[in-house]
């Protein structure tokens, strides 16, 4: 799966939909950044690293977390520790706009010399700003990874995610995430189909101007489908347990 390794950008299409009980789905777009992290300094004057701008990527929203730790530096230490041979990360996520971002998730796509994918990392959070990281060190299809991490009021915590990456051409990016109770039944499915096009002056500024308002929307659907299901009395998990920044293989 060979992805490009430049500077783009992108809107994503992201399907939400429940498969039990309480029928439920939504569809929308999120403005998203595909970022060489090898390669910090050729960006237009509008996208900035760790300081306020019109687009920005704040370090203390990401990988560890720490105002003056980058995150080329947090994917390295993992790449040592889990012995990953790479070339570079591209970095996909919501960038901050006007210093506001919502994530619910982010990847760190370890690439070869010929830009094929070697590894991926998944950065998930939560409404509450809880962080966790998945890892996968192999293939990307169909792995699974046990739910450490509360997300929404009204699935349980014991569950399993089945996390599938395809890369169908350079410039398009695809995550499905099928979610499964203790009894291995479907109970939740997530995508993002992400077309990718490089970051140019012109058209990120165009990029910035038509999506001011992509996270804030991102995180009124959570909260307006969450009172659908309030409404239609779904069964409600109570948040108990604050997680930070945890990380786990597959």
């Amino acid at each position: 799966m060979e992805l490009t390794p430049n500077h783009s950008i992108g809107q994503g299409r992201i399907i939400h939909k429940r498969t039990r009980d309480t029928q439920n789905s939504f569809k929308y777009k999120a403005p998203y950044l595909s970022l060489n992290l090898n390669d910090p300094n050729s960006l237009p004057w509008y996208l900035s690293w760790n300081k306020f701008n019109c687009l920005s990527i704040f370090y203390r929203q990401h990988g560890y977390r720490q105002k003056k730790t980058s995150l080329l530096q947090f994917a390295t230490d993992l790449a040592k520790k889990y012995q990953i041979d790479f070339h570079q990360v591209n970095f996909i996520t919501i960038p901050s706009f006007l210093g506001y971002s919502f994530n619910p998730i982010s990847f760190y796509l370890y690439l070869d010399r010929r830009n094929q994918l070697v590894s991926i990392l998944y950065e998930v959070k939560n409404t509450f700003g809880d962080q966790v990281h998945y890892l996968s060190l192999k293939d990307f299809e169909q792995k699974q990874f046990k739910k450490n991490m509360y997300v929404s009021p009204f699935i349980e915590m014991d569950c399993t995610y089945k996390i599938t990456v395809k890369i169908p051409e350079p410039h398009r990016f695809q995550c499905f995430i099928n979610q499964y109770n203790k009894e291995e039944n479907q109970i939740f499915y997530a995508s993002i189909d992400l077309p990718l096009t490089p970051l140019t002056s012109a058209k990120g500024f165009i990029f910035f101007l038509t999506n001011i308002f992509g996270s804030l929307k991102a995180i009124a659907l959570i909260h307006v489908q969450a009172l659908k299901l309030f409404l239609k009395k779904s069964h409600f998990f109570k948040y108990s347990q604050r997680i930070k920044d945890k990380l786990y293989l597959d």
